[in-house]
């Protein structure tokens, strides 16, 4: 019988519960990770200790921390997993959309997402403290057309 440590036990369960709140397959992380399927099973079980280069690849792409992922400190911020996680099925959502749309309404939708860009990174030019100081909403369409010439 193989032996398993508290430890590994304990960052695999981590790792599994990361890995599922991100509705992500084992495949697809080995993939992205750049290891094998039965490798990272092996890690999430606990039978197979998890590699410091592994570590640092999971850390950074779930933007979790050292501590979390090995002693399961309190400071990891798990809402960041959840808007991660909701970000994907929203970029899946509206690929699915996107899919179904027409060639005419592509090009009206990248119309749209393109002024909204434009009309944003003019917004993150200007002085934060005047648009503040202005009460200014910038969320409000309205107050678009007076901001710009």
């Amino acid at each position: 019988m193989e032996y398993l440590s508290e430890s590994n036990v304990s960052i695999g369960l981590r790792m599994r519960q990361i890995r599922r709140a991100a509705h992500m397959t084992q495949e697809k992380l080995a993939d992205t990770l750049g290891v094998s399927v039965n490798y990272l099973g092996e890690v999430e079980r606990g039978r197979k200790p998890l590699s410091r280069s592994l570590a640092d690849q999971f850390c950074q792409y779930f933007h979790v921390t050292y501590d979390y992922l090995y002693h399961g400190f309190p400071d990891y911020a798990s809402n960041q997993i959840r808007e991660r996680s909701n970000y994907r099925s929203a970029h899946h959502f509206l690929q699915d959309q996107i899919q179904s749309c027409s060639p005419e309404e592509i090009v009206m939708i990248t119309r749209l997402v393109g002024t909204y860009l434009d009309v944003s990174r003019q917004l993150s030019q200007k002085n934060p403290q005047e648009n503040y100081d202005h009460g200014q909403n910038h969320t409000d369409p309205e107050l678009w057309s007076s901001d710009f010439p």
